[in-house]
């Protein structure tokens, strides 16, 4: 296995029941917190989840879940009767989900995507990845040839104000908070056993931030999906 996919190697030994414990998500500060596997293997979902899957199978077409994870929102779209490509750079979450029985999986990024679809779908705040405006503004980019005219993105961020001020997990991987444009930058990294995963930035937006953001580029946000914490869904349309 790849050295650096500290994630797929721990998911991968979870679902072997061979995990050791030792799974940590590291902050640019060296401060650590739990990595739980387990996260990943639910078959049920936050109100938040469900609704943004609602959103996207409402759009009937082919759907990439873009960083499948260990592949449950892939396997809960798959049991809908959607057409569903699972991608990840993580070979062995691929693994995971393939053996969970998602019957379509691919090895790439968002950049990268290997078909062209009506839906993208982005959980675990990978939307971000990048960690500036930029950065999501070229993804953006990217995803238009990646889906069909009138396609849909729908992918999560997490609000830097709840992050900083209601402790909520990620908060000592904050690098930078301008609180007046409502924008910040995580820094983590995975770390299991003797592996260690890429330092990753990942961008945090307000909802008025993602919007605006966003509705320079060829997308529009057409739907923000609240959550109870931190996170939320927007609803990307062109």
């Amino acid at each position: 296995m790849d050295e650096t996919d500290a994630f797929g190697r721990m998911v991968l030994d979870f679902h072997r029941d061979d995990y050791d414990g030792s799974g940590r998500y590291r902050s640019h500060t060296g401060a650590t917190r739990e990595g739980h596997p387990e996260w990943y293997f639910g078959d049920s979902f936050p109100p938040e989840s469900e609704a943004a899957l609602k959103r996207v199978r409402e759009t009937g077409g082919t759907v990439v879940d873009a960083g499948c994870g260990a592949g449950s929102h892939a396997l809960a779209l798959q049991r809908k009767g959607t057409n569903v490509v699972a991608t990840d750079v993580s070979g062995g979450a691929l693994r995971v989900a393939r053996d969970r029985g998602v019957e379509r999986v691919a090895r790439a990024d968002l950049r990268s995507l290997p078909v062209v679809a009506d839906c993208v779908f982005l959980a675990g705040t990978q939307f971000g990845v990048g960690g500036t405006v930029t950065a999501l503004q070229e993804t953006l980019s990217a995803l238009e040839d990646a889906t069909t005219e009138g396609g849909r993105v729908v992918g999560d961020f997490k609000d830097p104000f709840a992050v900083a001020d209601d402790h909520v997990a990620g908060r000592e991987e904050l690098l930078d908070f301008d609180r007046e444009a409502g924008v910040a930058r995580r820094r983590m990294r995975t770390e299991y056993r003797d592996l260690v995963g890429p330092w990753l930035d990942l961008l945090c937006l307000t909802p008025a931030a993602a919007g605006d953001a966003i509705d320079v580029t060829a997308w529009s946000v057409t739907d923000i999906i609240e959550g109870d914490g931190a996170r939320y869904f927007v609803v990307c349309d062109r």
